[in-house]
């Protein structure tokens, strides 16, 4: 007996059709996997052949991208070599001019798709160079700033002479040697020469990081790269494991795309536009390596394959019934009534199919609301011609961003369908309420009966606006469409008056866009007055500014204010970029600045949040400019203590042990003055002092703050003071 009930329990389970998909897919693994040790064993050849087509691929790909970039970068280098600012400073060169460069090359060097680390131009008349931080000599660039032994100050001097227009040089290690005893490595570049044939005075390097564009570029999973020009010269290498090729074995090359040498796989591709060639190695036993099946693993894999077709077989019979039983299930079932088996799992293919045709439906809707084209046959059930209908749209606008609310969000929007489709549906039985994105529901209601549908909402307001904590609900309704034709269209004004919301923090119902809508931004003087103010740092005069932009825009839409203040942050970035204010302080401020404006539920909240962050950025660039630098402040001081004197530049980089070209331009960036601008003022300033003492003669006032000529010193204190000093002490005296 009891023998009898184990083989009906086992008889019971075995007919499970879970069970035996298991057991018939374990002996079909078992099968595929001896075949595929058989497989691999005797297409060895194949396998060596898709690896070597693999790598050919991928060096191509490597070869297009340095191709396309070294292409691109010429072409923007030689549009900015010859554009006439820097042509300008070849012919008459002009410090005023040399900001403006200076500031081009940073934006070439900013961005990060172009992988230039700088950009030197080179003037040999007046051994001037300039980069993207400064201006300079030849002899500071080239032994201190980008120092190398083979790109050394007599090796750029010789460029001069030589007679070519463009020329990439291999690439090198660059060291800055601003701290003699502590040299830091700026990178790995390859220079780029850029000439002009009519002026050979003056040249053009761009250096290229030769690092990042390997990184950018490299594809495959072998490191072992090298980039010749067209001379056979190794222009740049991943790794220094093997000796590289001369020119004539890579003439021998030519023609062959791939061979093996010194136990090596050879790869090489040559470029259309450059004519450098690129170069794969890949050692050969990583390619393919040798197996031999042993007389235990043939034995083994024939049993497997033997016992394997057995069981396939006794599966197959055992499963052809059910199956078609499955099969003929599947055709007769329709949406209304799911078919009902007594196999569990039956029910659960019946029920997955019934799904998957309501999800399919709803894909299909989506797809035909936004104009996607598809070939489903649900799309024709879509068709619902001279019926009228309306499109009802509810936007959620979130309170809270992080992690912890999104499930109890996510549940209140479900909870929100419900309650929609609970309303809908009495009143409008034909109607259907989905969600489409995350934070929008969407109800298509048949019915030109707008009224009571304007109604329904005033009622279902009064709830959304009870949960207000977790997001502020927007309802725009459009107007009534007759056939299914009209969909796409629908459902754009439903989108487009959505954009019509406005910032109240409360549930709004839109009906129509506004014929005039109310502008949200800076006028041309406002926005230039913004910008000054920002980099001065005056929090007062910016806090007033937008007061009287905010007056203005009560009316605007929600989207109108968004946008505003999303330029705003693209205004503080810049601004304060130019004045030198830490990106991580900066990014402090603006911390998830995007999410922070869409939790902002009213324009009162937008506008202190903008208040916030301006008020903030502007005391940093207010703190960054009163700091005091150890440079800056020696050269102050050293001016107040000699101002009887002769004042050289020369003299003051001397004592700094720096270039006198890169103090001026230091002295302005961390100052906003020339070093000139600041000796004269402080002199003016002192000799105004001076002059409010009676006793002291115009001339003696003049000797004692450094000018030895009476008429430089009339010129220079009316430029400062509007008036001469003689009109000064007369007003002054006037004044006492």
């Amino acid at each position: 007996m009891k023998r009898l009930q184990s083989v009906l329990f086992f008889r019971r389970r075995s007919n499970s059709l879970f069970i035996r998909l298991i057991a018939g897919f374990l002996c079909i693994i078992l099968l595929l996997a001896s075949l595929t040790i058989y497989s691999i064993s005797v297409s060895k050849g194949n396998v060596r052949k898709e690896i070597v087509k693999y790598n050919t691929l991928m060096l191509e790909n490597t070869m297009n991208g340095y191709e396309k970039h070294l292409d691109l970068v010429k072409r923007q280098m030689v549009l900015f070599f010859f554009n006439e600012e820097v042509q300008r400073i070849q012919n008459n060169p002009n410090y005023t001019n040399f900001p403006l460069i200076i500031r081009e090359i940073g934006t070439f060097v900013a961005n990060p798709y172009l992988f230039i680390d700088n950009i030197v131009l080179y003037s040999k008349r007046d051994d001037l160079v300039l980069e993207k931080g400064t201006s300079t000599n030849a002899e500071s660039m080239f032994n201190v700033f980008y120092k190398n032994a083979e790109y050394s100050l007599d090796f750029w001097k010789q460029q001069f002479s030589e007679p070519y227009l463009f020329r990439v040089f291999p690439s090198t290690a660059i060291s800055s040697s601003l701290f003699p005893d502590r040299p830091q490595r700026l990178g790995e570049f390859i220079p780029i020469v850029f000439k002009n044939d009519g002026n050979q005075d003056f040249y053009m390097i761009v250096f290229l990081d030769a690092i990042k564009m390997y990184k950018a570029f490299h594809q495959s999973v072998y490191d072992d790269f090298i980039l010749y020009d067209n001379q056979g010269k190794a222009l740049f290498r991943s790794g220094e494991q093997e000796p590289l090729f001369t020119e004539g074995d890579l003439q021998r090359t030519e023609g062959g795309s791939e061979f093996v040498r010194d136990g090596k796989y050879h790869f090489i591709q040559t470029g259309q536009t450059t004519g450098f060639r690129y170069m794969y190695r890949v050692p050969v036993e990583r390619i393919a390596y040798q197996t031999r099946l042993n007389i235990t693993l043939v034995i083994i894999m024939i049993a497997a394959i033997t016992l394997s077709v057995m069981i396939a077989i006794v599966f197959a019979v055992r499963i052809n019934n059910p199956l078609k039983k499955v099969i003929e299930s599947i055709r007769s079932m329709n949406e209304g009534t799911p078919y009902r088996s007594s196999i569990s799992e039956f029910n659960i293919i019946s029920d997955e199919i019934r799904g998957n045709r309501m999800l399919r439906r709803q894909v299909s809707f989506l797809n035909r609301l936004k104009a996607i084209w598809n070939q489903e046959a649900d799309t024709a059930s879509l068709e619902f011609a001279e019926k009228p209908f309306v499109f009802v749209l509810y936007h959620i606008q979130r309170h809270s961003m992080d992690a912890n609310t999104q499930v109890s969000f996510q549940k209140w929007l479900y909870y929100l369908k419900t309650y929609i489709d609970s309303k809908m549906k009495p009143a409008f039985p034909d109607s259907l309420t989905f969600q489409i994105e995350r934070n929008q529901i969407l109800s298509l209601v048949f019915t030109e009966r707008t009224a009571e549908l304007a109604e329904l909402f005033g009622q279902m307001k009064e709830v959304f606006d009870h949960d207000k904590e977790y997001g502020i609900m927007t309802i725009a309704m459009t107007s009534v469409h007759s056939s299914s034709d009209q969909l796409t269209g629908a459902f754009e004004e439903a989108q487009q008056l959505i954009g019509e919301r406005r910032l109240i923090g409360e549930t709004q119902i839109v009906r129509e866009r506004a014929a005039n809508p109310a502008a949200a931004h800076f006028s041309p003087d406002q926005d230039k007055e913004f910008e000054v103010q920002l980099r001065e740092g005056n929090g007062p005069q910016l806090t007033a500014l937008l007061g009287r932009l905010f007056g203005k825009w009560k009316e605007a839409t929600a989207s109108a204010q968004l946008g505003f203040a999303e330029s705003l942050i693209g205004k503080i970035r810049h601004a304060a970029a130019s004045t030198m204010v830490e990106p991580e302080r900066l990014e402090s401020i603006l911390d998830r600045a995007g999410e922070r404006m869409e939790r902002c539920s009213s324009t009162q909240a937008l506008e202190q949040l903008l208040l916030e962050w301006v008020t903030r950025v502007a005391e940093a660039v207010k703190e960054k400019k009163e700091e005091k630098l150890p440079i800056a402040a020696f050269v102050m001081e050293y001016i107040q203590d000699h101002l009887s004197e002769e004042i050289y530049m020369d003299v003051l980089a001397d004592k700094l042990k720096i270039s006198s070209g890169y103090l001026s331009s230091y002295f302005k960036a961390k100052t906003g003055k020339n070093i000139v601008d600041y000796i004269n003022e402080t002199r003016i300033e002192k000799a105004t002092a001076l002059l409010a003492d009676s006793r002291i003669k115009i001339h003696d006032a003049a000797k004692a703050v450094g000018y030895q000529n009476i008429t430089s010193f009339n010129r220079m204190f009316k430029k400062y003071t509007g008036m001469t000093p003689s009109e000064y002490r007369k007003r002054s005296s006037t004044s006492s």
